[in-house]
C-alpha cells in the first residue's frame, strides 16, 4: 500500500547519474537501516510470540528492555523505525511522490501469523520498488541492509554454511558499489570482515581443527552483525577501535612496502635515466676542466664545482615528481593497512569464537587419545 507524501522542503539537491539526493550519505545510510529493520520485523515475526500484549500484570523489578518487550510491542517498533526511515528517505529524494505505508502490516499485527508474514513481505516488495525507482543507490543500500541482517540472523549452526554459500559475494559488490557514499572505511572493513567469516564458516564446515566449530560462531555472528552496522551506519568509526600496536603495525608494513618501491623505482629509472644524465654531465664537467685556465687544482676545483652543481640539479629534477608519486602511492597503501587492521578489530566476536573453540576442545580431549602418544600405563602413573 502507499500513501501520499507532503512536499517537506524545495528541490536544492544535485542532480547526476544516480538522480537528485539532498545528502547523498544520510540518504544512502537511511535506506540501509531501512533494510535491516524490515528484516529484523520478518525474523520477528516468524519466532516471537504474538500472543502475548498489553502490559504485564505486576510491575516489573526494572524498566524493561527491548529484548523483554511483549512481541507484538516490539513488532510494532520495528514497524514505526521502519516508518520514521521512509519518511526520512522520502524528503532527502523527490518530496511529493507516493510512498509505501505500513498501515496493511500494522492492522495484521493482531491476527494471525501467515498473514502478518505475507503483510511484512508486501510491505518489503513495495520498499524495493519504491527505493530502485526513487535512485539506484538507495535500492542497493535498502538490499544491502536487508541482507546482511538476514546473513547474522540468530539461527542453527547448521544454517551457517548455507548463509555463507555465495551471498557474501554479492553483498561485497554491493559494498564496492557503495563505498563511496558510505562512511570513510565502513566499506572496506566490512567486505574484509565478511570474507573472513565466510573463509571460517567453510574451514568450520569442513571440520578444520584449527578453526572455530559451527556452534561456537553461530553464537557469535548477530554480534558481528552488530558491529558491521555500527560501522556501515556511522554509529561506530573503525579507526576509533586501533590502539598504539595496530598503528605501529601500520607504520612498519609502509616503511616496508616503501623500501620495496624505492628500490624497484632505482632500478628501473637507473638505465633510462640517470646514466645518460651522468654520462652527459661528466662530459661537460670533464669539457670545462679542460677548458678552464690556471693551475690543475684550479681545474680539479672546477670540475668538482660542476659536479656538484650537476648532481644537485640533477636530484631536484627527479625527486620534485618522485616525491609527488610517492605520496600518491602511499595514500591508497596507507588506506590499504589502515582497513586490514581495523577489519581485524572489527573482528572481535569472531576472535571471541575462536577462543570458545580452542577452550571446548581443551576440556573434552579425545578418549582414544593420540595415534602418535601412547596412553598411560600403571607405571607411567605417579
Amino acid at each position: 500500500m502507499w500513501a501520499a507524501q507532503r512536499p517537506a522542503v524545495e528541490e536544492d539537491g544535485r542532480d547526476d547519474a544516480y538522480g537528485l539526493l539532498r545528502d547523498e550519505r544520510a540518504c544512502i545510510v537511511t535506506a540501509l537501516r531501512l533494510g535491516w529493520w524490515l528484516a529484523d520485523a520478518y525474523q520477528h515475526a516468524q519466532t516471537a510470540d504474538l500472543t502475548a500484549d498489553g502490559p504485564p500484570a505486576t510491575a516489573p523489578a526494572k524498566l524493561s528492555n527491548v529484548t523483554e518487550m511483549p512481541g507484538p510491542d516490539r513488532l510494532r517498533m520495528y514497524l514505526d523505525g521502519a516508518e520514521v526511515a521512509i519518511t526520512q528517505v522520502a524528503a532527502l529524494t523527490l518530496p511529493g511522490r507516493p510512498v509505501p505505508s505500513t498501515a496493511a502490516a500494522r492492522a495484521a499485527t493482531d491476527g494471525e501469523r501467515e498473514p502478518l508474514l505475507l503483510a511484512l513481505d508486501e510491505l518489503n516488495v513495495d520498499l524495493l520498488r519504491w527505493t530502485m525507482a526513487t535512485n539506484h543507490r538507495v535500492g542497493l543500500a535498502y538490499r544491502l541492509g536487508r541482507s546482511l541482517a538476514d546473513t547474522v540472523r540468530r539461527g542453527d549452526a547448521d544454517q551457517l554454511v548455507q548463509r555463507f554459500g555465495g551471498r557474501q559475494v554479492q553483498i561485497s559488490r554491493w559494498l564496492d558499489e557503495l563505498a563511496s557514499v558510505l562512511p570513510p572505511y565502513s566499506a572496506a572493513v566490512v567486505r574484509r570482515s565478511l570474507a573472513d567469516w565466510a573463509g571460517a564458516v567453510t574451514r568450520a564446515g569442513v571440520g578444520d581443527p584449527t578453526e572455530a566449530g559451527l556452534p561456537e560462531l553461530a553464537r557469535e555472528l548477530r554480534n558481528q552483525g552488530d558491529l558491521w552496522r555500527g560501522v556501515l551506519t556511522g554509529g561506530l568509526h573503525p579507526g576509533d577501535l586501533l590502539d598504539e600496536e595496530n598503528w605501529a603495525v601500520v607504520a612498519r608494513n609502509l616503511i616496508i612496502r616503501d623500501r620495496k618501491l624505492v628500490v624497484q623505482a632505482a632500478r628501473g629509472i637507473f638505465w633510462p635515466v640517470l646514466v645518460p644524465l651522468l654520462v652527459v654531465l661528466v662530459a661537460v664537467v670533464g669539457v670545462s676542466a679542460a677548458a678552464a685556465a690556471g693551475s690543475p687544482a684550479t681545474r680539479a676545483a672546477v670540475a668538482l664545482l660542476g659536479l656538484g652543481a650537476g648532481l644537485t640539479a640533477i636530484w631536484r629534477t627527479i625527486s620534485g615528481p618522485a616525491l609527488s608519486v610517492a605520496a600518491e602511492v602511499n595514500r591508497p597503501l596507507l588506506e590499504s593497512e589502515l582497513a586490514v587492521q581495523m577489519a581485524a578489530r572489527v573482528n572481535r566476536p569472531l576472535a571471541t569464537a575462536r577462543t570458545a573453540g580452542r577452550a571446548g576442545r581443551q576440556r573434552h580431549p579425545l578418549r582414544d587419545g593420540s595415534k602418535s602418544v601412547a596412553r598411560l600405563t600403571g607405571a607411567d602413573l605417579p
